[in-house]
């Protein structure tokens, strides 16, 4: 049997007994009963026929032909008004319900029918029709949708959770493997030393006359001289003492110095070729383990929550067919932090657009949490099938400003930035400046910012993030030009924030009487495969500040300790605008630097306060 058909055998059966429910020479049940069940979803023409047969069954032929015109009467004016506004509400149905039979009750005496008690008892039974639909017809529609299950395991979102772990455990798997590869060398070992000796005795010594006095022996003297002239090249050491030592035991030294050097320059060469092998290796190690980490991410991000919430999503559904909107979708996750988003599908019943922030307001009241509509939302729902999102809001906000100027004589700047709310409630400041100035800098911070945004869109935590993007900056690497890189990611529920700082300026947090600096010393993203990343981590309260500047704010003061005069100038200012704080912080490092601005500048501010309850 379907999820629901007991729940419909219920609804059919009670619009069958209602007709034996009489009070007072009259039969309200039949009417009140059939408008519910019409109004919660099931078959509406199955529903007629058994409101019909219980009236054969159980009433006398007068009630049988008021109710059932009634009941007719009651239809045609519900799917008129749900075909004109697209949408019929529960106390339109109610009052439909109830003058469809004070209608029906007035015709049969107007046709000298005895189809009831007085004229005020056929007022109180349209009165009790109107008020038992109003009454229960929103509990007829959870009847239907609620599945009344107390113990449902969470369920994954993501299909086959299971088989994305099993690509997770492969991937690493392979980057282990690939790590295992990894052998970088740095000296040749005597095998290959061995190796360019004979090469040079191969073609030098093979043609020469002497060869027989060099090389029969068993103990040559030639081969202890040429081992210890590759081992000074190796070294790097001065070689003028084994050249002359080479010169009294061969005519043609000069030749086989000549052959000497230049087959050892291409075993160099080989090596480093090898070493930048090696270094792709671990680049595509780093790569397969973050694709890796995102794989078990995501298998296990979202957990379907819907069923074991029935009784709430069956709540939501009723207001939003109540507010006129279409559900052909809705359900409930639940994401690893615990935070709780809502999943609707669907689109408006009638013509008029519906605003999603209204509807954000109406889940809000009925799951008794704040949420708020998704970034990816479009501002209405309209006429057209749409996916919405719903988010559980999060206890603080974040409001930011910037102030920037680019270097004398330049017309871009080698500054850029990123202000980045993420979908599972915290919030990204970045902040990249990159080696020297102009169209160059720019193009290579603006790749840094880039890849950064999309990394944390797609789901990586930050970390993960600059190991992937100093991976694809190693790889890239073109005419040695790198960038800094300045995170602050804050979570917005509980105030954690987290600070990574690569080849970077000082950050400073301002907070109500004091102003901390936060400083890291790290080479820029692109620089070497492996690098170690500072995680600083701090928690903000209501009202505290995050100041981001670039390099050439720091670096222009001209004062023993920049750090210390930067803290000073935040201190003084009285403002609790981000965007005039940051404009205002600028406005004073021109004083230090006489109005001239000899590198680019940039100054981000970010402010964080809890939202009101």
């Amino acid at each position: 049997m379907k999820r629901f058909d007991w729940k419909q055998l219920c609804i059919y059966a009670a619009a069958v007994l209602s007709a034996k429910a009489g009070v007072a020479g009259a039969y309200p049940f039949i009417p009140a009963v059939f408008m519910v069940g019409f109004m919660s979803g099931v078959n509406r023409s199955l529903l007629f026929f058994c409101s019909l047969a219980g009236l054969l069954v159980f009433v006398p032929v007068v009630f049988l032909i008021k109710y059932s015109l009634a009941l007719i009467l009651a239809m045609i004016l519900v799917k008129g008004l749900e075909w004109y506004k697209k949408n019929c509400s529960c106390i339109q149905s109610a009052l439909i319900a109830g003058g469809s039979t004070l209608c029906m009750t007035v015709f049969g005496y107007g046709l000298h029918l005895r189809t009831g008690g007085s004229i005020p008892i056929s007022i109180l039974e349209g009165v009790f029709i109107t008020g038992f639909v109003h009454a229960l017809g929103r509990y007829g529609y959870l009847f239907m949708e609620w599945e009344p299950l107390h113990k449902v395991p969470p369920q994954i979102l993501v299909g086959g959770g299971q088989r994305l772990e099993g690509y997770a455990e492969s991937f690493e798997k392979l980057s282990k493997t690939f790590n295992q590869m990894n052998r970088y060398k740095e000296d040749f070992t005597a095998e290959e030393l061995g190796r360019m000796q004979s090469e040079v005795t191969g073609r030098v010594c093979v043609s020469c006359g002497q060869c027989a006095v060099c090389w029969d022996s068993e103990n040559p003297p030639m081969y202890q001289v040429l081992y210890r002239f590759l081992q000074k090249l190796q070294r790097g050491q001065d070689i003028e003492e084994n050249t002359q030592e080479l010169e009294q035991y061969c005519p043609y030294y000069g030749e086989l110095i000549e052959q000497i050097l230049q087959i050892f320059e291409k075993a160099r060469l080989n090596m480093a070729w090898y070493n930048r092998l090696q270094e792709n290796r671990e680049v595509i190690a780093q790569q397969l383990n973050a694709m890796a980490y995102i794989m078990e991410d995501c298998a296990k991000e979202n957990k379907d929550i819907s069923l074991k919430e029935g009784k709430l999503l069956a709540t939501v559904k009723y207001a939003l067919k109540e507010a006129g909107v279409q559900v052909e979708y809705l359900k409930l996750l639940e994401k690893a932090n615990g935070k709780k988003e809502f999943l609707l599908q669907g689109r408006s019943r009638n013509s008029k657009c519906i605003p999603a922030r209204e509807i954000a307001k109406l889940i809000t009241h009925l799951a008794g949490a704040r949420y708020v509509s998704g970034r990816e939302n479009r501002a209405l729902l309209g006429q057209e099938t749409v996916l919405f999102t719903f988010l559980e809001d999060t206890r603080f906000s974040v409001y930011h400003g910037i102030a920037r100027m680019m270097k004398e004589g330049e017309q871009l700047s080698g500054d850029n930035f990123s202000f980045l709310p993420l979908d599972n409630g915290n919030f990204v400041m970045s902040l990249s400046d990159g080696m020297g100035c102009g169209v160059q800098a720019c193009k290579e911070s603006e790749m840094v910012i880039d890849l950064l945004e999309k990394f944390l869109e797609a789901g990586f935590h930050p970390e993960t993030a600059i190991r992937m993007m100093n991976s694809a900056m190693v790889t890239h690497g073109e005419n040695n030009l790198f960038s800094t890189v300045d995170i602050m990611n804050a979570d917005l529920d509980s105030g954690q924030c987290e600070f990574y700082k690569i080849g970077a300026a000082s950050t400073f947090i301002r907070k109500k009487d004091t102003v901390e600096c936060l400083a890291s010393v790290n080479p820029p993203v692109g620089v070497f495969s492996k690098m170690e990343i500072q995680n600083i981590r701090r928690q903000l309260h209501s009202g505290d500040f995050v100041v981001m500047v670039s390099d050439g704010v720091l670096d222009h003061l001209h004062v023993p300790d920049a750090n210390v005069a930067m803290a000073e100038i935040i201190t003084s200012l009285d403002t609790n605008n981000p965007g005039q704080m940051a404009k205002q912080i600028l406005e004073h490092i021109l004083l230090y630097t006489g109005g001239q601005v000899r590198d680019d500048m940039t100054v981000m501010v970010a402010g964080i306060w809890e939202k009101e309850t």
